[in-house]
């Protein structure tokens, strides 16, 4: 752990969000300082964790001991949580990363060297790979209504033929896992910026508790003439919602209620109420054919079930913190 900042300014905050992730986290964290191979380059590692009842704190604080740990009290959610942990950020830029994340070699110098030499570049977010090291989407688009109809009746699933159909994701890259470029949203699992400019426009919008904040944190950013820039050669294993597997349900009430919040910021009138009556009639259709489609794919039976609990049921069994 040599490259553990010690006195002098970090060249990077990492900062962790936890709720019930203790050995994810911990795998995580481990992650981080296995991937370090540059000389002189110095992390500190923040965990911020959200009320947790599974020993994560203790465990961390014993196995790494270099780590800062912040208890919040309470489950404030991926982007408040991230906020809290920004206020004792001392590192040049900040990585946000998931605790379901395993960094790759030189993920994090990559990420670093990209937001310092690429000109006008705000956010930098890591490709993204599924643990059998597949590419996994990890660009975004900002979730209009056109987009969000695309998301909602399959349409999307014709993107890779028609990139106009493109839905919350844009086409996969057909050879290999693509290049660098600028885009309109990274996915907010492995997401470097610098800490001014975070600090600068506010941080994460607290209205969010989880999801599409980072498409409303890249949104800011690009209207103040910044690029955001997907960089492949930094490399993140992304073991994908891992926290939130227990309480299927409530993923797309939570969804629906940050879509909302994305569309009341960014989007015009018009588009919003589009956007919502979409949303609503795609979850009505699904919620009426899946359950039929689950005679053939039990997997579908079950995703309608949970659409249809998530208008039903009321309380969210966790605290959102609002």
């Amino acid at each position: 752990m040599s490259n553990v900042y010690g006195g002098s300014h970090p060249d990077v905050s990492v900062i962790f969000v936890s709720y019930n992730t203790r050995d994810l986290t911990l795998q995580a964290i481990a992650s981080v300082f296995d991937s370090l191979v540059e000389p002189g380059f110095t992390v500190e590692i923040i965990l911020v964790d959200n009320a947790s009842h599974d020993g994560s704190p203790d465990a961390v604080r014993q196995q790494f001991p270099t780590v800062k740990v912040i208890e919040a009290g309470g489950n404030l959610g991926f982007g408040r949580g991230n906020n809290l942990g920004v206020e004792s950020a001392t590192g040049t830029a900040l990585l946000l990363l998931n605790t379901d994340t395993i960094v790759q070699p030189a993920a994090i110098e990559t990420m670093a060297k990209t937001l310092r030499q690429t000109p006008r570049c705000g956010v930098v977010g890591a490709l993204l790979l599924n643990p059998d090291g597949s590419y996994q989407d990890c660009i975004l688009n900002y979730p209009t209504a056109w987009r969000t109809f695309c998301e909602y009746f399959w349409l999307s699933r014709f993107s890779r033929w028609i990139p106009w159909f493109s839905g919350f994701f844009p086409p996969k890259p057909q050879r290999g896992f693509g290049n660098r470029h600028a885009v309109q949203v990274v996915h907010g699992a492995a997401l470097m910026i610098p800490t001014e400019l975070f600090r600068a426009v506010g941080g994460f919008d607290p209205a969010f508790f989880m999801y599409f904040e980072e498409c409303d944190l890249c949104k800011r950013i690009a209207d103040r003439g910044l690029q955001v820039i997907h960089q492949p050669d930094a490399r993140v294993i992304h073991l994908i919602s891992q926290s939130s597997r227990s309480h299927p349900w409530w993923f797309y009430k939570i969804i629906r209620r940050s879509r909302r919040v994305f569309a009341r910021k960014h989007l015009t009138f018009p588009g919003r109420v589009l956007s919502e009556l979409i949303v609503h009639a795609g979850n009505l259709l699904r919620a009426l054919i899946y359950p039929i489609a689950g005679l053939v794919y039990p997997t579908a039976a079950n995703t309608g079930k949970n659409i249809a609990n998530s208008y039903i049921k009321r309380d969210i069994p966790i605290s959102t913190g609002q």
